[in-house]
C-alpha cells in the first residue's frame, strides 16, 4: 500500500504544482525521475522564465494519516541522513507534504536547513496560487542572480532553525 500511497501522492504533486489559476498556462512543468534519483522524485521547470530555464528539485512525502493535534502539521516522517543529503544539493531543493485524504499539498524548503530528522512536517506554506507565485520568483532569482551564494528560501519551518 505505501507504494500506492507514494505513487498517488507523485500524481496529485503534478496536478497541484500545474494548476492554471486563471492563466493561460501553468508556471511549472514538474518531470518525475522514478527510481532514477534516489533522493528527489521531480525536477521542476519554471515556464516562461526568459532566456534561462529555472528548475528546482522535489522530494514528495504523502501521507494518510492526517494532522498534529496541537499544531496541525502533517504526519509525515524523514530520515535525518535524507534531510541532510537534501540539504547538500547544489539547486533550490524542496519537500512536498501531500494530504491524500484532502488532496492539499505543502512545502518546505531543503537546503541547508536541516538539523535533525524531521517526523511532522508544516502546512504553513500551502501550494497555492500565493506561495507558487513566491516559489517561481525564488527559483528564478536563484538562477538569474548567481547561484554560487547560499540558498536563502522563503519556505522555512521556524521549529528547526
Amino acid at each position: 500500500m505505501s507504494n500506492e500511497l507514494g505513487q498517488r501522492g507523485e500524481f496529485l504533486f503534478s496536478t497541484i504544482i500545474t494548476r492554471f489559476y486563471g492563466r493561460d498556462t501553468p508556471i511549472f512543468r514538474p518531470y518525475f525521475l522514478g527510481d532514477k534519483w534516489p533522493l528527489v522524485d521531480f525536477v521542476v521547470e519554471l515556464l516562461n522564465a526568459g532566456d534561462v530555464t529555472p528548475y528546482f528539485f522535489a522530494q514528495v512525502k504523502t501521507t494518510r494519516s492526517g494532522y498534529t493535534k496541537i499544531d496541525k502539521r502533517l504526519r509525515v516522517h524523514i530520515r535525518w541522513d535524507d534531510m541532510r543529503k537534501l540539504a547538500l544539493y547544489p539547486a533550490p531543493t524542496y519537500i512536498v507534504g501531500i494530504d491524500d485524504v484532502w488532496e492539499e499539498g505543502y512545502i518546505i524548503s531543503a537546503n541547508g536547513e536541516w538539523l535533525s530528522r524531521m517526523s511532522s512536517f508544516p502546512t504553513t506554506f500551502p501550494l497555492n496560487e500565493p506561495n507558487q507565485i513566491i516559489l517561481w520568483e525564488e527559483v528564478k532569482e536563484f538562477w538569474t542572480t548567481g547561484r554560487l551564494r547560499r540558498f536563502a528560501s522563503h519556505f522555512l519551518d521556524p521549529r528547526w532553525r
